[in-house]
């Protein structure tokens, strides 16, 4: 066949050559398959096009899902904190108001054992029981003539390691001290040292005043009633007590006393024998404090257990800090917690107290920045999408301007459906966007005023929630009705054109169907055009040579008729 066309027209001069052929299927093919190719180009523009309308739709729909989402109008922000009082809040925290005032601070146990020239040197003359007591536990703590300062710390890291740490501090070249730190805050924390045994050095005792030994804590303390004083060095503070006053509700009576507890803090620690002893620790460094208890009634009702039989102990060690609670007023009412850190005044708002006299006053308000913030992305997302319909259903007829789906109800209607929406009022309170500072232009476009906005929130936050994402009631028999806001609404209406079944998706789908219906119909018709054009190939090529050979005879013809005349 390429032979055929290369040498097609020869025979016919030219008349029935490839040129010829080649033209008139140009012409078959412009008239038939050409229809079918803008076709399938008009309809990959509207594809594209959807597909940019599809992706602004989806923009949309995500602002959309964020302004109808509940925990958006949950936000708080605090206002008040300083160097001295902290308030953090979590999301949904009442909107409120509060003070915060006279601050002493919660503060952590902290003993300093009198001075050694050495980590190394030993602590005790022969072997005995070391007691640390915190919290109501008692830490025993074995020790032998060996052991040294150093021993002795590690050993108090590893058995009261989850209530205090201990640490050896060098004072100078060849003075040291251990000191021993709670590892909480609060008054429980108030670490007290005993030596059960007597064989311990001067540098690791306090001065204290033990009791004899009580069977148990709840054991009375008296037979009848009476008061007692508790002398610490130059101070007296006095008590009374009735014949049901156990040996727990004295030390609690100490501790719990402003003054007394200034001084001395009472614990009661458990001894070799299982038997229970009250022991009074003088508080405050650089000063012996003899301490003693004295039995005021007449009757002598108070155990002897408390006053003679009682024994006293003096040494080296020191509170250098005592552990106390923090107290506070809040909104004026005096307070008082274990740490700094306070979370259970009311759910969600965690105080924390930083600085002594500290004082503030707090406000906890809406956030209403990252709802702006999302307003400000939906009105945009809004305006690129409208944009895009726009240029889709375009009809300028004096610019020569038709838009890709003018005249396309389904894609009019999408921007019809949003601009109702955005337009409508609610039925109970005849508001709408606009009275939100959203408006909607002439020209179609949404605006946004947030002064507008900031004074409706400023006025009703709880109406802005309402409106924008909904609202939750309960009626008298208990029935929950939840109504809808208006971000919800366009939620779902901008859903209807994304989703699988959506407006946007149907069209775009019909349109890949129908593109491909037409490729099948193109290669079709260039399959019929090429069959066409083969056969009349080679029946022009057959009709050529018929024509040469009748070229050829008519040439030898016409010369023997020239011989013939010639000849005559």
């Amino acid at each position: 066949m390429a032979g055929e066309i290369s040498s097609l027209g020869i025979g016919s001069s030219g008349v029935l050559s490839a040129d010829t052929i080649s033209k008139l299927k140009d012409n078959d093919k412009t008239l038939t398959v050409k229809p079918i190719e803008n076709k399938i180009e008009l309809n990959e523009k509207k594809i594209k096009s959807l597909d940019l309308l599809s992706s602004l739709s989806t923009t949309l729909e995500g602002s959309a899902s964020s302004l109808k989402d509940d925990s958006l109008y949950e936000k708080r922000t605090v206002s008040g904190n300083n160097s001295g009082v902290e308030v953090t809040v979590k999301d949904g925290v009442g909107i409120q108001d509060f003070s915060i005032s006279d601050v002493a601070l919660a503060k952590k146990s902290v003993v300093q054992s009198g001075t050694f020239s050495s980590s190394d040197d030993k602590i005790a003359s022969d072997s005995g029981t070391y007691n640390l007591h915190i919290d109501g536990t008692d830490y025993k703590i074995d020790y032998d003539s060996d052991m040294t300062y150093d021993d002795l710390k590690t050993k108090i890291n590893d058995i009261a390691g989850d209530d205090v740490t201990a640490s050896i501090l060098q004072l100078s070249d060849d003075k040291y001290s251990l000191i021993i730190t709670s590892d909480k805050t609060g008054k429980d924390q108030q670490i007290g040292l005993v030596d059960l045994d007597g064989n311990i050095d001067d540098s690791l005792k306090d001065d204290i005043l033990k009791s004899d030994a009580f069977d148990d804590k709840s054991d009375s303390i008296a037979t009848g009633d009476g008061s007692l004083t508790i002398k610490v060095g130059d101070d007296s503070f006095d008590f009374d007590y009735t014949d049901s006053t156990s040996l727990q509700d004295l030390a609690d009576m100490i501790n719990d006393d402003t003054d007394a507890s200034a001084d001395v803090f009472a614990s009661i620690i458990k001894n070799k024998d299982n038997k229970y002893e009250l022991v009074l620790t003088a508080k405050n460094p650089g000063e012996d404090k003899d301490i003693s208890i004295k039995d005021n009634s007449d009757d002598k009702n108070l155990s002897t257990k408390l006053t003679d039989n009682s024994t006293t102990d003096s040494g080296d060690a020191t509170d250098i800090q005592t552990a106390r609670d923090a107290t506070f007023k809040y909104n004026g009412i005096e307070l008082t917690r274990s740490t700094n850190k306070i979370d259970d005044i009311k759910f969600g708002i965690t105080i924390k107290l930083q600085t002594e006299d500290a004082s503030a006053n707090i406000s906890i308000s809406q956030d209403a920045q990252p709802i702006k913030d999302e307003l400000e992305a939906f009105v945009d997302s809004f305006n690129s999408m409208q944009k895009q319909l726009d240029a889709m259903t375009l009809a300028d007829v004096d610019a020569g301007k038709i838009g890709l789906f003018n005249g396309n109800n389904s894609i009019n209607s999408i921007g019809r459906d949003l601009k109702t929406l955005l337009t409508s009022r609610d039925s109970n309170t005849n508001e709408g966007l606009s009275q939100f500072g959203i408006s909607l232009g002439r020209n179609g476009k949404l605006t946004f005023d947030s002064s507008v906005f900031d004074k409706k929130m400023s006025d009703d936050p709880e109406g802005v929630k309402n409106f924008f994402s909904g609202k939750t009631t309960v009626n008298d028999n208990d029935s929950i009705t939840r109504t809808d806001g208006i971000f919800k609404k366009l939620y779902n209406k901008i859903n209807s054109f994304t989703s699988t079944n959506g407006t946007i998706t149907t069209i775009n789908n019909g349109l890949s169907k129908e593109s491909s219906q037409l490729e099948v119909s193109k290669q079709r018709a260039l399959d019929f055009l090429n069959s066409r054009y083969d056969s009349m190939t080679a029946r022009y090529a057959a009709y050529d040579g018929i024509i040469s050979q009748m070229n050829n005879s008519f040439s030898s013809l016409k010369q023997q008729i020239e011989m013939a005349v010639n000849g005559k």
